[in-house]
Parts: C-alpha cells; sequence; structure tokens
C-alpha cells in the first residue's frame, strides 16, 4: 500500500504528525540496524536507502562489494559479491527464497526459471535495487 501520510492518520484516527514522527523513527531504526551490521562484519559503507531497505558497502578484508538487506519477511541478510558455486552450496535453495522474496516485497521481477544459480539472480535483483 502506497498511503499518503494524511491516509494513514486518517485511518489510524491520529495526527498526520504523530505518523510523520513514527515513520521518521521507523527510518532511524532501519538506518541503526543497517549500519550496525556493516559495523560488525567490518564493511565500509558506500550507500544506504532505508526506504528501501539496502545498503551497499566495501568488504576491504574479502575485496568485494557487499550488500545488506532489511525486510520485513527476511529481517537483515548479509550478501558479498562473488563467483558463486551455486550447484555444490547447501544453501542454494535459501538463497534462492530469500532472493525471490526480497525481490517480491520491493516490487522486483525476476525470473523463477530453477536452473538460474542464485548468484546469477543476486546479480539482477541488486542492479534493480540500486537504480534510482
Amino acid at each position: 500500500l502506497n498511503l499518503s501520510i494524511s491516509e494513514i492518520a486518517s485511518r489510524l484516527g491520529i495526527s498526520r504528525q504523530a505518523v510523520h514522527r513514527s515513520l521518521q523513527v521507523i527510518d532511524m531504526k532501519v538506518y541503526k540496524a543497517l549500519t550496525s551490521v556493516a559495523t560488525a562484519c567490518k564493511v565500509e559503507i558506500r550507500r544506504i536507502d532505508v526506504k528501501k531497505g539496502f545498503l551497499v558497502g566495501w568488504s576491504p578484508w574479502l575485496g568485494v562489494d557487499v550488500y545488506i538487506t532489511f525486510s520485513v519477511k527476511n529481517g537483515i541478510q548479509v550478501w558479498f559479491k562473488h563467483k558463486g558455486n551455486c550447484k555444490e552450496c547447501s544453501l542454494r535453495d535459501e538463497c534462492r527464497r530469500i532472493l525471490l522474496s526480497e525481490a517480491e516485497e520491493r516490487g522486483i521481477n525476476l525470473p523463477k526459471d530453477e536452473r538460474i544459480e542464485p548468484s546469477q539472480l543476486a546479480e539482477i535483483f541488486f542492479k534493480e535495487l540500486l537504480k534510482g
């Protein structure tokens, strides 16, 4: 649902100011969650978008891009950009499920073809997520 602050206030029977303050608190909590995970993972922060629930960073110790996502369904997920060998990985199905769920929550269409490995889905997903 894409409701305006006025519509939310009306539906909840509260002031627009209360809705605005609540949204600010939510944004700060998402920001804090994303940056705390980045700090814990020793990730240099390059970009944060709290509205879309993601952080882009760099792992100096691995030499790769890092994507940290925050979603209602999946909580916080940390993704390290790499050439995956998904066919041999025990997390293949879990990664696929989470990527498809993350994309769906954000209105991003990903191919459902089972032959497309999660590492390829991740490339498509993060390219779309970073647009705009």
